[in-house]
Order: C-alpha cells, then sequence, then structure tokens
C-alpha cells in the first residue's frame, strides 16, 4: 500500500514538473471568476454610461477564492451586472462606487450560461478613473500586484 502511494506521489510530481512555465504564472483570479481573463479581448472594449444601482461583494463558493467585487449599472438599455474585480484588489483603489453616482464603464460583454455580463476593464467617476486591466493586453492589473492605481 504504502510503495503505491509513493508511486502515485512521484508520477503526480513529475507531471506537475513538466508542466509549461506559463501554467505556473497564470494568475488565479479575475473580475469574473478564474477564467475571466480569457474572455477580456482588448478589441472588443465597448463604452456604457450609467447610473450604480448597487455595489456588491460576492463571497467565493469555494475556499480559497477571493471575494468578488460586482455593480449593478442601470443604463438606457436597462441595468447591466458589471463585474470589477477580486476585493481585496477593488478595496484598496481610491475611487469608491456609490449607488447614485453616474460612471463610465469601459469594457467587455461577454455571455455564459445565457447570461449576460460585462467585465470591466476601468471605471471613471467625474475625473477620476480606477483601471482595472492593461488597455493593450486586458491582463487584470491586479494579477501584477499593483494597488491604487488611480489617474
Amino acid at each position: 500500500m504504502l510503495k503505491k502511494l509513493s508511486l502515485l506521489v512521484s508520477v503526480a510530481l513529475v507531471v506537475a514538473l513538466m508542466l509549461p512555465p506559463q501554467v505556473w504564472a497564470e494568475p488565479q483570479h479575475s473580475a469574473a471568476g478564474p477564467k475571466a481573463h480569457r474572455f477580456y479581448n482588448p478589441q472588443k472594449v465597448e463604452t456604457l454610461s450609467g447610473t450604480v444601482v448597487a455595489v456588491n461583494r460576492r463571497h467565493a463558493r469555494r475556499p480559497g477564492r477571493p471575494d468578488r467585487i460586482m455593480m449593478l449599472l442601470k443604463t438606457a438599455q436597462g441595468n447591466v451586472k458589471v463585474f470589477l474585480g477580486p476585493a481585496d484588489y477593488v478595496d484598496h483603489q481610491a475611487l469608491k462606487l456609490a449607488p447614485g453616482e453616474k460612471v463610465e464603464v469601459k469594457g467587455v460583454r461577454h455571455t455564459h450560461r445565457r447570461a449576460t455580463f460585462f467585465i470591466a476593464g476601468a471605471v471613471k467617476k467625474g475625473d477620476q478613473v480606477m483601471q482595472l486591466r492593461d488597455d493593450t493586453t486586458g491582463r487584470p492589473l491586479w494579477a501584477k500586484g499593483r494597488r491604487g492605481n488611480i489617474t
């Protein structure tokens, strides 16, 4: 029994070491979940304007995953769910959002399991901007450990 267990652990270790370095460097979490960065195409960015209806913290369903911040935005076309990013990143931004405020959100619309949501790249309120993603690549800024990106 012990020999089988040690063989299994050895095989798992060899397989893990054979993975390319990009797999190890991949960010663990993003706006709408662990793989949302793959849905963010900088060539499909659009801008929504509207009024903040609510800003909510979505608790992680699994241990080890971060809470996420979601905003409900009332636009001329109706309400839109906007995923901002992990709570530990968004909470450290200088720009704070509250219901009733007028904002512009740059990001990408995505449909998953018949639900449409918006993955934010930047949120602008007045002359303040909360930058959430790199404009060129679409990579989430929290993946690089940056905090307090305000322009």
